[in-house]
């Protein structure tokens, strides 16, 4: 991998230019090494319900890819490794929790969801709540990692509609589904691998599909000044986005299944009823040549058949 780690390394200082020329927040524009001790920190007192759909939702799409693997690579299986969030807000313990994480982000950057190992490793299936100093060994046996994506959207009658638009002279809009990269996640992206030299993917699971990106193509693509956008949409908290579109990556599966839905309600410390709905089941087909490919920026085996 010494020659990825150098390639990205070289598309850092290309991001880090093209985010300055375009006005980025200084704060962002600090990569490599640990971030400054944490000054004044906001916790939030509350879940709300949109919080808590968006949570259904990544979760649900974690658990969809770790299953398509599991029954896909052979000899690799998946750990669930990104910090979680296992106490919700306004909970007993939960600032405690909050502010423990963004310390650790500081400190080893942010922790991927996913990590691919070899199937001979015999520990949990889900270290999430484990201290990341701890997990060191377990990031340097595993294959890659993998942050996992969620949208509301079916990506490819997305893409066939935008078609059928531009054939009958509507023009506007984007013509596919994007990655949708937060610029305030890119440092501490990188600090994570800066302190684990494992490789990195993106993967953004549809209601149709599933898509997948390097990270260190997103970085170059980034570091280009093409190919890309920069937004603040109302789903991310109107945080700065980076939309790249998912043709820039690989379709790594298809549904075989539509996930139904099922209505969830909470009930909050001060007596507040939230309801939001949460995807159930679902089913794909991974294509494990494509999904290698994207992770770790490979050629893949000789073909066996297209899945897709």
């Amino acid at each position: 991998m010494t020659e990825y780690f150098r390639r990205l390394t070289a598309a850092k200082d290309q991001v880090l230019a093209e985010l300055q020329r375009r006005g980025a927040d200084a704060r962002y524009l600090h990569f490599g090494g640990s971030g400054a001790p944490l000054a004044r920190v906001f916790v939030p007192t509350d879940a709300r319900s949109e919080f808590l759909a968006n949570r259904a939702m990544g979760d649900w799409a974690e658990h969809l890819v770790a299953a398509a693997v599991n029954d896909t690579i052979p000899g690799y299986r998946v750990v669930h490794y990104g910090n979680s969030d296992r106490i919700a807000a306004g909970k007993e313990g939960f600032r405690k929790f909050y502010t423990d994480m963004l310390d650790d982000v500081r400190v080893h950057g942010k922790r991927p969801d996913l990590l691919i190992v070899p199937d001979s490793y015999e520990g949990p299936s889900d270290v999430s709540a484990v201290p990341t100093e701890a997990l060191r060994s377990l990031v340097a046996s595993s294959l890659v990692a993998v942050e996992v994506r969620s949208s509301k959207f079916e990506a490819l009658h997305y893409a066939r509609v935008r078609a059928q638009e531009r054939q009958a002279g509507k023009l506007g809009g984007r013509e596919s589904q994007s990655f949708t990269v937060k610029i305030e996640d890119l440092k501490i992206v990188y600090r994570w691998k800066e302190n684990f030299k494992k490789p990195q993917a993106y993967c953004q699971v549809f209601f149709d599909s599933m898509f997948a990106i390097n990270v260190l193509r997103i970085f170059e693509i980034i570091g280009s000044g093409t190919g890309f956008q920069i937004e603040n949409p109302a789903k991310s908290q109107e945080k700065t986005t980076i939309m790249i579109p998912i043709t820039s990556g690989l379709q790594v599966a298809s549904f075989d299944e539509t996930p139904t839905f099922e209505v969830e309600r909470q009930k909050s410390r001060l007596g507040r009823h939230d309801a939001f709905v949460r995807p159930v089941g679902g089913g794909v087909r991974l294509d494990a040549d494509a999904f290698l490919k994207a992770l770790l920026e490979i050629e893949p085996a000789p073909p066996r058949g297209r899945l897709l």
